[in-house]
Formats: C-alpha cells, structure tokens, sequence
C-alpha cells in the first residue's frame, strides 16, 4: 500500500521531531456508499472546487471525485439540510465532492452524520463552502460505529464581509480519522469557528489541522478542540492562525486540551500563531494530562465509582461544545462518549 503525507504544517520545524506532516496509507474508496439527503437546499449534480482548495494531500484531494453536487441557498432565504451516509459491508467506502454556495443574507444548518459497522473501508470527503455577505452557516457533523474505517475529512471555508461560518464535528468512529480544514476571512468583520470533540481508545489515531487566514479587518476566528484518550491511542492537532497585512482588528484564538486516560496514550498540540499585522490579538493554549487524582478521590468520596468519577471529568471538559452540536446529534454523541469511557466500542 502506498505511503503519503497529510497535513503538512505551513511553516515547519525541525525534521527530527517528526511533526511536520504525518505518513498515511493511502487506498482510495472503491466500493462507495450514495449520502442520502433531506432539506429544502437547491442542489444540482457535479462540483468544481476553488483552485485553492488544498486538500490533506493532492491524492486525498483526487480521492473524494466520486459523487458530487453543488448546493445553492438563495440569497435572503434559510435552509436545513442534513447528509446521511451509511457505509455497510456491501459499500464500506465513500467518496464525494461539494461544493455549498450561500448567498447573500441567506442562512444554511447542515447536519452530516457518519454511521457504519466494523467492517474496513476509505471515506474521503471533499467541500468547499463559500459566504457571501451576511451569509450564515453552522454545520455539525458526527460519526457512529465505523470501526476499521479510515475517514479523511477536507474542507475549505471563504467568507465574505459579515459572513459567519460554525463547524462541530464530534470525532468518535474510525480506526484513523483525519481532518483539514482551511479557513479564508476574506470580507470585514468575517468568523470562523472551528469546534473538535473526540473520545478514542484502542488503537485510534486522530490527525486534526485546522489553518485560518485573516484577510479582513475586524475578522474573528476561534478554533477549540476537547477530548480524551485511552488505550494506545493517538491523537495530534495541528492548529495555525495567520494574520495577513490589512487585517487590523482581527482576533484569533487556538486551543486543545487532551485527558488522557491512560499513560500508554500519545498527544502531540502544535498551535501556530503567524503575523505580519501589528493591530491584532491571537491567543493559543494547550492543555494535555491525565486525571487529578485529587478530584477523583472527592467524587468517589460522593459515592461514585471510579469510572463514575472518571466519565464525570471528561464530561465536564467537552460538555460545552456538545450543546454547540445540532440538537439532533447531541444524545448520540453523548452516548457515544460514556461507551468509550466505560471500555466499550473501542476499537481494539
């Protein structure tokens, strides 16, 4: 199987450290699933990607061509759309291709839910969404079950001036989940915010990139990432912040916290902070550790369990942005959570 490089960091560090991209096997889907769509969107059959749409990697970019549709929200109008892709033991892949166009004034809520058993199997997912002015949109995505699947999410955001854009995406299934996602506040007073949670266990690996490019002035972005991890799995975020020149009064925050539950897990935080504006803000943080002992010992003196007490800790961190999810997914997810903590669905 052919080895490539994802996520490559926009400005690299030293080679030895072995962070600058991550090696993945690549095997393209093949025997791929069809998304079954509800909503009110307009959609037509095919899709051409902005020429700066990167991808994980070119191949993983030429790997979502599969089905593809471009979805057009008139402009002034509001539109709830939700994506259901099942990927059963006769198509364990996907491959697709969107791209969303919200015009001016108008509002889009996209839900994307992941579901699977545990048979292997590729998803590559490649969309583009781009705002025009005053243009909403919040997308919340999870996944369930998909056992040995590899998943490689790509995604790239423009907004125009006024434009907002939210993604939630609950990381939960999956042997190997990459995600890569490029940000372009083009228009003043433009946001992006970027919203990651994860449980994983077993042997799960998690390679999270997220990049925003302030362009305009008095643009916000806000990238935060929260989870646990148990077993030998592994996980790295890779964040960047780049504040272009022009764009004064912008504001941008990175942050990733980690619980890790086990001391055969591995975290790897690299937030990046790049600029060449001097009226700017931009804040990282990263937070990775295993479980106060302190503060289990005061639950369980409450009468918990151990595990009680452990899935209390780890709720309590990425509670905040499972009430971001779309309230049709937040249960799901939450359930999803409490099962790896408690040892089981893990992949093993």
């Amino acid at each position: 199987m052919e080895i490539r490089s994802v996520n490559r960091l926009p400005m690299p560090t030293w080679r030895y450290l072995r962070t600058n991209d991550s090696a993945l096997p690549f095997a393209a889907p093949a025997r791929c699933a069809k998304v079954r769509w509800t909503g009110d969107a307009v959609m037509t059959e095919g899709a051409v990607l902005p020429a700066r749409f990167e991808g994980a990697s070119p191949e993983w970019k030429e790997a979502a061509l599969g089905e593809a549709y471009t979805v057009t929200i008139p402009a002034g109008t509001e539109a709830v759309l939700s994506a259901d892709v099942l990927m059963d033991a006769s198509h364990p892949d996907y491959a697709g291709t969107y791209l969303f166009r919200v015009e001016k004034g108008a509002s889009l809520r996209l839900v994307w839910t992941w579901r699977g058993g545990g048979e292997t199997g590729t998803a590559a997912l490649a969309a583009a969404y781009l705002l025009e002015e005053g243009a909403r949109l919040h997308v919340s995505a999870a996944e369930e079950g998909l056992g040995g699947k590899l998943l490689v999410s790509q995604r790239l955001v423009e907004a125009a001036e006024g434009a907002e854009a939210e993604f939630v995406s609950a990381d939960l299934g999956g042997e190997t989940v990459i995600v890569h996602s490029r940000g372009y506040l083009a228009g003043d007073k433009s946001a992006l915010r970027e919203y990651g949670i994860y449980a994983a266990g077993g042997t799960q690996r998690l390679d999270l990139f997220y990049h925003v490019d302030h362009l305009g002035r008095d643009t916000e972005s806000d990238i935060e990432v929260k989870g646990a991890l148990a077993g030998r799995a592994k996980k790295i975020f890779r964040s960047t912040i780049d504040f272009k020149r022009g764009c004064a009064g912008a504001v941008g925050s990175e942050g990733d916290y980690a619980i890790q539950l086990d001391p055969t897990t591995k975290n790897i935080s690299l937030p990046l902070l790049l600029c060449t504006e001097d009226d700017v803000a931009g804040n990282h943080a990263s937070s990775a550790g295993q479980i106060d002992e302190g503060t289990v010992y005061y639950l369980m003196s409450r009468g918990l369990t151990r595990a009680e007490a452990r899935r209390i800790v780890v709720e309590s961190l990425i509670r905040p942005l499972i009430d971001r999810l779309d309230e049709s997914l937040r249960d799901g997810v939450l359930r999803a959570v409490r099962a790896k903590l408690d040892g089981e669905g893990e992949t093993k």
